[in-house]
This record gives C-alpha cells, sequence and structure tokens, in this order.
C-alpha cells in the first residue's frame, strides 16, 4: 500500500511542481482526463505500460516515481541515452513538451560558438531539436529537427520537418519543406522547392529544382535547372539544363543550354 500511495503522491506532486494540466498530461500519454484524475486521487493505478512514458514525460526514473517520498529532487531520467548528443528541447513553464508537442509557431534560437565542440568532447556532436531552430552557427555532426531549421554548414545529415536554410552539408537531406542551402554531399529528399549548389547524389522533391550538378536521378514537381544530370530526370514542368546522361520525361519544355 505504501508503494502505491508514493506512486498517487509522486503524480500529484510531480504535474504540480511543474504546472502542468490534466489536460496537458492526458493529451501527452493519449489517455483521458479522467484516467489522470483517478490516479491522482488513488481510485485506480496507471497501467504498467503507462508507467515508463510517464517517467520520461517528467524525466524521473521508474524507481522514483514508487519510492520517492518527496524529500529528494527528481533525477534525470536514465532511460535518455548518455549518447553526448545536443538536445534542444522546448518547455512549457517548467513542463518539457514532447517531441509531438512543441510549439509549431515558436522558433528556438541557438549560438553555438566556433570551439565550443572542441571544448566539450574534441569531437563532432550531433543535435536534436525538438521545434523550429535558428541556429548561429555549424552543427558538427548531424541534425534532427521536428521543425524547419536555419543554421551554418553540416558537418553530417540533417532530418527535419519543415524547411532548411543552411550552408553546405556533408550527407543526405530529408526535410518536409523547401531547401536553401549549399552542396548536398549525398541524396536530396524534400517537400518543397530547392535552391542549393551541388547535389551528390539523387533528388526527389515537391517543387522545383534551381541547383549546380545533380550526380543521379531526379524526381521533381516543377521547374528543374541546372547545370548536368547524371541519371535520369522525371519533371512536372519546364527544364533547363547543360547536359542529361539518362533518360528524360518532362510535362514542360526542354532547353539545353551552353
Amino acid at each position: 500500500m505504501e508503494l502505491n500511495e508514493n506512486l498517487k503522491n509522486n503524480l500529484v506532486r510531480l504535474r504540480k511542481e511543474r504546472n502542468i494540466t490534466q489536460d496537458i498530461l492526458a493529451a501527452s500519454l493519449d489517455i483521458s482526463v479522467q484516467a489522470i484524475s483517478k490516479w491522482e486521487t488513488g481510485v485506480s493505478l496507471p497501467d504498467i505500460m503507462q508507467i515508463p512514458r510517464i517517467a520520461r514525460f517528467y524525466g524521473v526514473t521508474i524507481d522514483y516515481l514508487f519510492y520517492n517520498e518527496g524529500n529528494d529532487n527528481p533525477v534525470i531520467n536514465d532511460e535518455i541515452p548518455d549518447d553526448k548528443k545536443l538536445r534542444i528541447i522546448q518547455f512549457l513553464g517548467n513542463k518539457m513538451l514532447g517531441a509531438d508537442l512543441w510549439e509549431k509557431d515558436k522558433t528556438i534560437n541557438l549560438k553555438i560558438q566556433e570551439d565550443i565542440f572542441s571544448r566539450i568532447t574534441g569531437k563532432e556532436i550531433n543535435t536534436e531539436i525538438w521545434g523550429n531552430a535558428v541556429v548561429n552557427g555549424d552543427i558538427n555532426g548531424y541534425v534532427e529537427c521536428g521543425g524547419g531549421l536555419n543554421c551554418g554548414n553540416i558537418a553530417s545529415y540533417a532530418e527535419c520537418g519543415g524547411g532548411v536554410n543552411c550552408g553546405n552539408i556533408n550527407g543526405y537531406l530529408e526535410c518536409g519543406g523547401g531547401v536553401n542551402c549549399g552542396d548536398i554531399e549525398s541524396y536530396l529528399e524534400c517537400g518543397g522547392g530547392v535552391n542549393c549548389g551541388n547535389i551528390g547524389s539523387y533528388v526527389e522533391c515537391g517543387g522545383g529544382v534551381s541547383c549546380g550538378d545533380i550526380t543521379g536521378n531526379v524526381e521533381c514537381d516543377g521547374d528543374l535547372k541546372c547545370k548536368s544530370i547524371a541519371g535520369q530526370v522525371e519533371c512536372e514542368g519546364d527544364i533547363h539544363v547543360h547536359e542529361i546522361q539518362g533518360n528524360v520525361e518532362c510535362s514542360g519544355n526542354i532547353t539545353y543550354e551552353k
């Protein structure tokens, strides 16, 4: 009975300490507000599958939920890997927003000093951002971003839910919006238009493409303007190109430029 009482008390205390409403917690865990109320009044206990999710939401261990009696501070969730990844997360008051609840209309502004990575670890640091971000500096590793991203060079790949505006990318780029960047070392998949330098592999995009050389196939829903294409092309708009080495399917006009 003592463990059940500790769990109930900790659920109430953690939520109130972080100024979280029962509605927000219920939405984060994908359950009803009534279930939260029953936990906090002791009418019922969380399902065993919910316990790890609750601990992860509050950033505490499962042991903390059951055994802490409110006399010490929560510990960092040991389920988050110690992988030296730089995690940039949004908070609402004292509440950490999950990746599915970050505020899409807000932008995280971050300034990364040129020597910060070497001073911390002496090697690259990968970056995970829950939200839109403007990074004043380079990202010295790969980056995973839930929204749009504006930054300097990216030393590895990038995966973003929104558009990307950056320098060179030394890997692939997958994003849900448009792209404005330098050279892309590997392939590019995006939901919008593209304005970039050279692309080291194939391109699939939901808009037009304006770039340098493409060392692979191209599929785009808009106009295509580039230098040379080493692969095949499927284009829904007009094509302006110096050279295409593969087959071409085009809904518009094709102009070969010198």
